[in-house]
């Protein structure tokens, strides 16, 4: 019985996390200036994805304080670890959902977006659907993987911070009050693929027992 509930919060957290890849998916659109791209989806399954969130940590709690049930070493992990994992793929749609809303801003007033900025969000797009197969397969090496692949998306935010930055001083205040908005969406995104990594992690450590420094 402990074991098919635990299975059953690990498949409500796949379907968090495919609302998310959703999410994530949309953005990225967004930042191509994809004119279909939809913002009210994006709204939309931020409330679904708040409401999985709270009911996954609420199953994990009910389950670790019930009298009846024991449990062992692996299935404490993934009680103790799985409302994190939650939590964090729900911070993940949080950041997605303010550059989604800069995203459409730009598109509408037509600004041009930097370059790096999709390329950062289809980066962080490849993590989370990497991480969804990581924590479907419980696969620790997986988890490696993509610790490895979040340099990417800090060698793109670091990119054009720099470009941004260099002559934002100089910059009448319309433009440097645009470039700061980019500045904004491109530490979003960095936070996205942080917590990509911050996911990867916990699923190493429910899989393994062991932590993994990075």
């Amino acid at each position: 019985m402990k074991g098919e509930s635990i299975t059953l919060i690990k498949e409500e957290v796949l379907t968090l996390g495919r609302l998310v890849e959703t999410t994530v998916y949309e953005v990225t659109r967004m930042l191509k200036g994809d004119k279909k791209a939809d913002l009210a989806l994006v709204e939309r399954q931020e409330e679904e994805i708040n409401r999985l969130c709270l009911e996954i940590e609420e199953k994990c709690v009910d389950l670790l304080i019930a009298r009846e049930v024991t449990h062992g070493e692996r299935e404490i992990r993934a009680l103790v670890s799985i409302p994190i994992i939650a939590a964090k793929l729900e911070r993940l749609a949080d950041h997605a959902n303010r550059v989604a809303r800069f995203a459409t801003w730009a598109v509408e007033d037509q600004i041009e977006i930097p370059e790096e900025l999709p390329k950062m969000a289809a980066s962080v797009y490849h993590m989370v659907q990497e991480l969804l197969l990581c924590f479907l397969t419980d696969s620790p090496s997986k988890a490696k993987e993509i610790l490895a692949s979040d340099s990417n998306v800090d060698y793109l935010h670091d990119l054009l911070s720099k470009r941004l930055l260099s002559d934002l001083g100089e910059q009448e205040s319309a433009r440097a009050q645009m470039k700061a908005q980019f500045l904004f969406c491109a530490r979003f995104l960095e936070r996205m693929g942080d917590a990509c990594t911050s996911i990867a992690k916990r699923v190493y450590f429910l899989s393994t027992g062991e932590r993994i420094s990075h």
